[in-house]
């Protein structure tokens, strides 16, 4: 753990239900639904959290992470509905990075 953190003992539970998370919003996006904003604030808030204590995301989680950043340019082009919505795709876009570092080590 280079963050210098424990990790609490339920970092394990966040993943797992991520996982989950992660699979439904997946299953969603194959059949052309919309993902809800809470759900994909509770994937970024998960990966943020396990990235802060130097856990592995999931690949599920990385997964949909990467293609939420990818489509924050579209979320960013419809009207929002809450202020939220910009909020998530700044977070999106700014954990990009986390994505690619992960797989180059």
């Amino acid at each position: 753990m280079s963050s210098g953190l424990s990790a609490p003992a339920g970092l394990s539970e966040v993943s797992r239900l991520a996982t989950l998370l992660a699979d439904q919003a997946l299953d969603a996006q194959i059949m052309s639904r919309p993902i809800p904003d809470d759900q994909v604030q509770a994937l970024l808030d998960a990966a943020v959290l396990l990235d802060e204590y130097g856990q592995e995301i999931p690949p599920l989680l990385e997964q949909i992470v990467h293609e939420i950043g990818s489509s924050a340019p579209e979320r960013a082009v419809r009207p929002a509905k809450r202020p939220e919505e910009d909020e998530v795709g700044r977070m999106a876009w700014m954990l990009r990075p986390f994505r690619s570092g992960k797989r180059a080590g």
